[in-house]
Parts: C-alpha cells; sequence; structure tokens
C-alpha cells in the first residue's frame, strides 16, 4: 500500500516529468527559489513561462434534487498570483490515474490566457457526449516550440 504523498512531492514529481520530457527540445531552467514565489515554475531557454499543476485522478459528487452524479477527474487550484495575465504563457497540467504515480500521465499544455481568473478547474478522465473541456490541449507539447 503506497503512503500518501504531500501537494509538494506531486508537484515536484509533475515538474520533474516536464523538464524530461521537454529536455530534447530545450534547456529548462527551474524558478524556484527559497522563500521567493515565483506565478511559474520552469522557463524554457526560448522565454516560455511554464506553470506546472500536477493532480491524481479523485471522485467528485453533484447533488441534482432528483439524482446524484459521479464522475472522476482531475482538480487544479491556481493561487491568486498565479491568474494575472503575464504570469505564464502556458499551465501545463499533469495528470496521474493512480495514486501510487506510477502510470504514464496525460499532460495537457493549456494556454494561460484560456484559464484567466480561473482560480479552480477540472478536468474529467473519461470525457461523455461533448463533456471534454481542455481536451483539445493534450499532449500539445508543440505549442510551447511554436
Amino acid at each position: 500500500m503506497c503512503r500518501e504523498r504531500s501537494d509538494t512531492e506531486k508537484g515536484y514529481v509533475g515538474e520533474t516529468y516536464v523538464m524530461a520530457k521537454l529536455s530534447r527540445d530545450f534547456n529548462i531552467v527551474s524558478a524556484r527559489v527559497p522563500q521567493q514565489f515565483f506565478s511559474y515554475d520552469l522557463i524554457t531557454s526560448n522565454n516560455k513561462r511554464l506553470e506546472v499543476k500536477t493532480a491524481i485522478a479523485r471522485d467528485f459528487e453533484r447533488k441534482h434534487p432528483k439524482k446524484t452524479y459521479y464522475s472522476k477527474g482531475w482538480e487544479f487550484r491556481r493561487p491568486k498570483k498565479q491568474l494575472h495575465r503575464d504570469s505564464s504563457q502556458f499551465v501545463v497540467c499533469v495528470c496521474f490515474k493512480s495514486k501510487d504515480m506510477s502510470d504514464k500521465p496525460k499532460c495537457f499544455v493549456i494556454p494561460s490566457e484560456k484559464l484567466l481568473g480561473r482560480k479552480v478547474f477540472k478536468i474529467t478522465v473519461n470525457p461523455k457526449r461533448g463533456i471534454k473541456k481542455f481536451w483539445e490541449y493534450e499532449e500539445k507539447w508543440d505549442s510551447i516550440v511554436n
């Protein structure tokens, strides 16, 4: 049985995955400086600022007067300091299906402008009938290159 990882540990796993994924095309610089806040996590050699969000799938419940609906998805939170227009160019969502993070994650490379003002957003694991919010950004790594 695996232990629950802290949010910080999940974040490091996600950032490391993104750095490895992009290392063929870029020199990646980590923006983490102890005791300082940056509105992005990584910066590429072509000066693209990336905010990396890592999540593990969980169940969501929506109650309606006559029925309760359940869905599985990933939820992401962005602090207020990451919501302004110039904070980053892309939000890279690294999505694991299992708690032990042993599976290959799905990644969504979402332009930050599509998330302006959103403190919390979700991506469903198995989108159905038109509920495919953000799925058009799945594995869009080339958008960082261009």
